[in-house]
């Protein structure tokens, strides 16, 4: 994410107000694009359906299809993006661009089947009518593609095409309500609920498109090893086991609320806690200005000190100068993260304190209300943790990065499940103690590293380079001989 940060620092250099409102609205979509989307959509959406009189099943059906859309596609992509990620870094750091199309082609062929099977199995027998679970699978393949496609989007310098493409989204969806709802089409069952998810699908169907043609127009050319990728699976498997416990740890809280008090059952289809639910999608979206700050000052200023240090350190240089150059590299590091945490801390600290009558305005149920004072805290521990978890694999230690990740999602299911039987008012307690056991333990392992951070860098290389034949080289290499072979036969025919 290091290029997009650059990028974006040259936006925040210019000195007019445009250009810096800019930079923030284009980094906000970058960091959280899908969020943003998926959060404001589907609250306009629900408040559009309150407002049309559509009952409250069927308001509850539409947003439980998109919860569930948008929760499980994050978790089948969770295991993928981290070690994606370091494959196209290792390849560009190469200037190996030819990577990148058949990479993105490879992984999102994955994606596609697991998710179409995956929705398949889900409504093969569920009492929803034919057409209702078409757009709905459609709905879950396509969300879990968009999630690919963010993974590539670090690679895509054209950042205000990218941030068009999710307003144009946006405002497609809503205007087809607004038509729909005049002129809607006919269906026997569910018509409204079925009417508002084809305005959706159809929004962030056109938010892909753009973003897949801006992709595919920046990588045009590309290799015909379309899964090279897989065979950092062997290399670094911890990153998959990093990626998958920390977004199974984000999303274990609403899954086990879906089995409690707060459950609500549709269609005999979906089960979860809607109160609950969007009070943790609006705290989650409460943190997008430490992800905005993130990826514009920590990934800019410090990754300019990172970059010092390591040179220093593979160069010929003193250790005054190697230590000069981290003591630094660590201080730049220690002050953009207080002013990242202290800035959402103000944030968070200020929608909690005006909660009660923001959410009276907005005709907000006070259930969500309350829950979300509770969410949003633990969403600022939170982030604030992933934020170091982040750093902690810039430096390559991984073993305390996965250790972040499973004490993320252990910490998260006992004390939610602790806190299940509990008075209505613990609701979220779980979310909230976990997180913030989860930021201590991230400080201290990041700051103990650094203590030792000399140590690591010198003693803790590797003598020799083992050429790596397990069993995801294989995988990839069939895979790719199989791609040769049909190169072959169509350059022959």
């Amino acid at each position: 994410m290091a290029g997009i940060g650059f990028a974006l620092k040259r936006m925040f250099q210019k000195e007019s107000f445009s250009s810096r409102a800019l930079a923030y609205l284009y980094s906000s979509f970058i960091a959280a694009g899908p969020w943003i989307i998926s959060v404001v959509s589907i609250n306009l959406l629900l408040l559009l359906m309150k407002i049309a009189n559509v009952n409250i099943v069927e308001r509850n059906l539409f947003s439980a299809t998109i919860v569930y859309s948008f929760i499980f596609s994050q978790i089948i992509v969770a295991p993928f993006q981290l070690v994606v990620t370091r494959y196209i870094s290792d390849k560009l750091y190469l200037k190996k661009y030819e990577i990148m199309k058949p990479t993105f082609q490879g992984l999102a062929s994955i994606t596609f089947f697991i998710s179409l099977i995956i929705s398949i199995v889900f409504y093969y027998n569920k009492p929803l009518p034919i057409y209702y679970k078409i757009f709905s699978t459609y709905l879950f393949v396509i969300v879990s593609l968009i999630w690919v496609l963010i993974i590539f989007l670090s690679a895509v310098k054209n950042y205000k095409l990218i941030g068009k493409a999710y307003l144009y989204g946006g405002i497609l969806s809503l205007a087809l309500i607004f038509y729909l709802l005049e002129n809607p089409i006919k269906f026997n069952e569910l018509s409204l609920p079925t009417n508002f998810l084809i305005a959706y699908v159809v929004g962030l169907s056109l938010i892909f498109i753009v973003l897949l043609l801006n992709f595919f127009s920046t990588f045009h050319d590309g290799s015909i090893y379309k899964y090279d990728f897989i065979r950092y699976f062997g290399k670094h498997s911890v990153l998959c086991l990093i990626g998958l416990f920390y977004t199974l740890g984000l999303w274990i809280d609403n899954l086990i609320l879906w089995f409690s008090d707060f459950k609500v059952k549709i269609y005999d289809t979906f089960i979860f806690a809607p109160f609950y639910d969007n009070a943790v999608f609006l705290a989650y979206l409460t943190t997008i200005v430490t992800l905005v700050l993130f990826l514009v000052t920590i990934e800019t200023e410090f990754y300019s000190t990172y970059k010092k240090y390591f040179e220093n350190a593979n160069s010929q240089e003193t250790l005054n100068v190697i230590d000069d150059s981290k003591n630094k590299m660590v201080e730049t590091l220690k002050y953009n993260l207080f002013y990242t945490f202290t800035f959402q801390f103000l944030i968070t600290l200020t929608l909690v304190l005006i909660a009660n009558p923001l959410f009276k305005f907005l005709e907000i149920n006070y259930y969500i209300r309350d829950f979300f004072k509770i969410t949003a805290i633990g969403a600022f521990f939170n982030i604030s943790a992933f934020i170091l978890l982040l750093i902690l694999l810039y430096f390559e230690k991984r073993a305390k990065a996965l250790i972040i990740s499973i004490c993320f999602f252990f910490t998260n299911t006992v004390f939610t499940i602790f806190f299940l039987n509990k008075p209505i008012e613990y609701t979220g307690f779980g979310f909230l103690i976990g997180s913030f056991i989860t930021f201590i333990l991230s400080i201290l392992l990041l700051f103990n590293y650094f203590k030792n951070i000399n140590y690591s860098t010198f003693a803790l290389q590797p003598i020799y380079l083992s050429e790596d034949n397990g069993f995801f080289t294989k995988m990839a290499n069939k895979l790719n001989s199989k791609n040769e072979s049909k190169s072959f036969f169509n350059k022959t025919k």
